[in-house]
């Protein structure tokens, strides 16, 4: 009785509502329309990593990214390599699809996992 009393506390604290998910952890890649632009993401289950980027006949170069993961909920800072900053809020709609928008932009975003 004792191990199952164990066993369902350390389930319950794995598990809880505020505990980082481990479902964001991989490699996202923004969906652009753009030839040539490009935002990708490797992050681990608290929204923390890196990445590249691409912006079309400009710059390319790498970010870091900082973020909070909250149930299905991410909020990503993103650094570019030049100095920008860019804010990402956004939901977990299925394992493989992360969608939100950018701070400083009106139009939804979808990155998908690669």
């Amino acid at each position: 009785m004792r191990r199952w009393l164990c066993a369902l506390i350390l389930i319950s604290a794995c598990s809880s509502p505020g505990a980082p998910s481990t479902a964001v952890a991989g490699t996202w890649a923004e969906n652009f329309s753009i030839v040539g632009a490009s935002l990708v993401l490797t992050l681990d289950g608290s929204g923390n990593g890196a990445g590249t980027y691409a912006i079309e006949a400009g710059r390319s170069g790498t970010v870091q990214v900082s973020g909070r993961v909250t149930a299905s909920m991410v909020a990503l800072s993103i650094r570019y390599d030049y100095g920008p900053v860019r804010t990402f809020t956004g939901t977990l709609t299925d394992d493989n699809h992360l969608s939100g928008a950018f701070d400083d932009s009106s139009g939804s975003v979808v990155f998908t996992r690669r």
